[in-house]
C-alpha cells in the first residue's frame, strides 16, 4: 500500500484544472468550449509528470514507478495537444506526432531491457 495516496489529491488537482480550463474558454476567443477537454488532458498531462518527480524522489514500495508515471503524463498531454491542433494540423502529421511520441516510449523502456 502507498505509503502517501495521491488519489484524492490527483482528484482535487483534475477539478482544479478543469475550472481553470473553463475560465481560460471564456476569457480568451481562442480557446472555444470545445476545447476545454482536450486542455484539461494537456494540463493533468503535467500535473502527472510532476507527480512522477514527486514519486522520483520518494519511491514507494508497492506501486507504479516514476518512470510509468511520467511516460503516461506524456501520452496524456500529448493526446490533448493532438486534440488541440486536430482543426489547425492536417490529420495525418496529428497520427504522425502520436505514433512518434508512442515509438518513443517504447524505445526507451526497452532500453534497459536490451542493456542487460
Amino acid at each position: 500500500m502507498p505509503k502517501k495516496p495521491v488519489a484524492v489529491l490527483s482528484l482535487g488537482i483534475l477539478i482544479v484544472i478543469l475550472a481553470v480550463s473553463v475560465v481560460i474558454s471564456v476569457a480568451t476567443e481562442f480557446i472555444t468550449v470545445s476545447h476545454i477537454f482536450p486542455l484539461t488532458l494537456v494540463l493533468f498531462g503535467l500535473w502527472i509528470m510532476i507527480l512522477a518527480g514527486i514519486r522520483a524522489i520518494n519511491p514507494e514500495e508497492f506501486g507504479a514507478g516514476a518512470f510509468n508515471t511520467f511516460s503516461g503524463g506524456i501520452l496524456i498531454t500529448i493526446i490533448g495537444i493532438i486534440w488541440l491542433l486536430y482543426g489547425v494540423l492536417p490529420t495525418e502529421y496529428l497520427l504522425a506526432v502520436l505514433l512518434l511520441v508512442v515509438g518513443i516510449l517504447v524505445a526507451v523502456i526497452g532500453i534497459p531491457a536490451w542493456r542487460k
